[in-house]
């Protein structure tokens, strides 16, 4: 269930096709594959975590209708 609480400000470590990795630790604290994490407005669903990052998948339509193909890894 999304919450609208904002719970800390990631990183965008790495953007592959169709899987976006990113770095943060607050958020993660209790999160398990399948679990959703929002992404700037876009509900993404957890495929991999350890205790610095997540990655999602990221749908073809999800990257077409939202600013997804605008992000940039952090430097």
């Amino acid at each position: 269930m999304f919450t609208g609480i904002t719970e800390e400000l990631g990183k965008i470590s790495a953007i592959q096709p169709n899987k976006l990795t990113v770095s943060a630790r607050k958020v993660l604290e209790g999160t398990k594959v399948d679990d959703s994490i929002a992404v700037n407005g876009i509900c993404l669903t957890v495929v991999n975590s350890n205790a610095n990052s997540f990655t999602v998948d990221v749908m073809p339509e999800t990257s077409k209708r939202t600013t997804f193909g605008q992000w940039r890894e952090s430097p």
